[in-house]
């Protein structure tokens, strides 16, 4: 191959790579939080917010900030979702056993 070649193909390489690095960032993020299965409530990761969750099981406060979303305090004995930290990429979630909630990062 000639340096022509190589110029060619990392040229082509750019243009075929560059759609898929746009779609990444313009999909619209949006926290899912389910309770015994049932969506209970959707958030748009964009906006900033605190609120209270309560269910039968116990409370959990959830935060969005930053573009991502965490459980801040919950009155579980384990409080795992608390150290699980805040999430912001598609497919990852917050589990809350005890009290049966799920946080899942979904797109639109």
């Amino acid at each position: 191959m000639t340096r022509n070649d190589l110029i060619l193909i990392a040229v082509l390489m750019i243009f075929a790579l560059t759609p898929f690095a746009l779609m990444s960032d313009a999909a619209k993020k949006i926290a899912v939080v389910k309770v015994d299965g049932r969506i209970v409530r959707e958030f748009d990761l964009a906006e900033e917010e605190t609120f209270p969750l309560e269910t039968r099981s116990g409370k959990n406060f959830i935060a969005i900030r930053n573009g991502a979303v965490a459980v801040v305090a919950a009155d579980c004995p384990d409080k795992i979702c608390v150290r699980r930290g805040a999430i912001d990429s598609v497919g990852e979630t917050i589990a809350c056993v005890p009290h049966k909630m799920l946080i899942e990062i979904a797109g639109d």
